[in-house]
């Protein structure tokens, strides 16, 4: 009965352990790792704790970081598509339920704008994931992190620079 809460709270615990496992091998404490893979080191908490599942981009820096076969990234990946299909299962289950009653559901806008150091963008069959961090005391945090497919990646490119372009030609006159 205890195990099974246990089980709800930390859901991912077999693959947070995994991946603690790995940091302590490697002999790195949370700080060290979470800041070169520029993660909150609360984030790195709860993953290892089994409270979240990394994304796929965390857990391949993850994979790249601590160098493991092709073998132990396949299973890891593994762990997070079985994950994905429970999800994806429970998702449709939720879809069916919704589309048979009306829904209304309103979402808060977060207006103010955050000033960025730098980006790191990947890129996966999904679409292109961009990472924005600040540098604070000496070291980048992530602030924020988008998703969008690669189509709207390349028109977000066009349109930057456009605006850059008109802006400076406005300024020049």
């Amino acid at each position: 009965m205890g195990s099974n809460k246990n089980n709800q709270d930390q859901p991912f615990q077999e693959l947070g352990a995994q991946i603690r496992s790995l940091r302590e091998q490697w002999d790195q404490s949370i700080s060290e790792l979470s800041g070169t893979l520029e993660l909150d080191p609360s984030v790195l908490v709860a993953i290892e704790s089994g409270k979240t599942l990394p994304s796929e981009d965390i857990l391949d820096m993850i994979i790249e970081h601590f160098l493991l076969t092709d073998e132990q990234a396949e299973e890891m990946l593994k762990t997070i598509e079985e994950y994905d299909t429970k999800t994806q299962e429970a998702l449709s289950k939720g879809l069916e339920d919704a589309l048979t009653k009306q829904m209304v559901m309103l979402m808060p806008i977060d207006s103010k704008v955050v000033y960025t150091d730098s980006m790191q963008a990947t890129v996966n069959q999904g679409g292109v994931v961009i990472q924005f961090s600040q540098q604070v005391n000496g070291q980048a945090v992530p602030v924020s992190r988008v998703g969008m497919s690669r189509e709207h990646a390349e028109k977000m490119i066009e349109v930057l620079k456009e605006t850059i372009k008109s802006f400076d030609q406005n300024k020049k006159s």
